[in-house]
């Protein structure tokens, strides 16, 4: 990438082009490049500027293949898909995805160098706000108190699924005092408690189960982008009674219709 940005230097043009981004000056048009071309170019602009780049390009597939040829030039690129299948009754989600997003979500907000690649489709999509984000993380810190209850809770709250053994994303399991956590597909945070005290998190690989690094604090964030506030049973609570509101409600209309004065 260096060559390729001491060559661009050398034109007037780039260095025009730098000038304008630098003075935030808009909108500013450039055609006639390939895709490879324009990958290069903007991946030279992200690593003079250092400041960050989303490309939005017209379909995923399209943003697949741009990510590849991103991953030729740079390691700070990054791809943020759209939604699965979302209808009133009905979500089909992969695991993966709304961890991809997440993830890249926390990268935006905690990084100023990268690139995030995405699609028309995918940034229509409403996302989960900063605050709501970063409200229902969880963060582990050894010698913290914690209750145990509570994290079992909080982590169904945020969309994570209990097992006897964790295999996978978006899942964990609890085994007397030791608590398991997913936070990819190959590796997991162990969260060691004595009494009611975090003695030790270490990092762990799923397939193995071993140990792979010793942790002072770890943080957890949701599975998904659908967090559940309260437990199922509140959840249902306050949909019944607002059914039985809504209810009373049309029913009294229809009396005051029907009613002869």
């Amino acid at each position: 990438m260096n060559s390729i940005l001491k060559e661009l230097e050398k034109s007037q043009k780039y260095l025009d082009l730098i000038k304008s981004i630098e003075n935030k000056k808009s909108p500013i048009d450039i055609s006639g490049l390939t895709d490879v071309a324009e990958v290069a170019l903007l991946t030279a602009i992200n690593e003079h500027t250092k400041r960050p780049i989303i490309f939005i390009t017209y379909n995923e597939v399209q943003a697949q293949k741009l990510i590849d040829d991103f991953k030729f030039f740079t390691d700070k690129v990054h791809f943020f898909p759209k939604k699965d299948i979302v209808t009133y009754d009905y979500v089909a989600e992969s695991k993966d995805l709304p961890y991809e997003r997440i993830e890249v979500l926390n990268k935006i907000n905690k990084e100023q160098n990268i690139i995030i690649v995405t699609s028309i489709e995918a940034v229509k999509q409403k996302i989960i706000s900063k605050k709501n984000l970063y409200k229902n993380m969880l963060s582990f810190k050894v010698g913290d108190k914690c209750n145990l209850e509570e994290i079992k809770q909080k982590l169904v709250n945020l969309g994570y699924q209990r097992f006897d053994l964790i295999d996978g994303r978006g899942e964990f399991s609890v085994r007397g005092d030791i608590i398991d956590i997913s936070t990819n597909q190959t590796q997991g945070i162990r969260i060691e408690l004595w009494g009611d005290e975090i003695d030790s998190i270490r990092r762990f690989n799923i397939i193995s189960q071993r140990s792979t690094e010793n942790l002072q604090k770890a943080e957890i964030f949701p599975a998904h982008e659908y967090i559940l506030e309260n437990n199922i049973e509140q959840v249902v609570e306050n949909i019944q009674k607002t059914v039985y509101r809504r209810t009373c409600r049309k029913s009294w209309r229809r009396f005051r219709t029907n009613k002869k004065w």
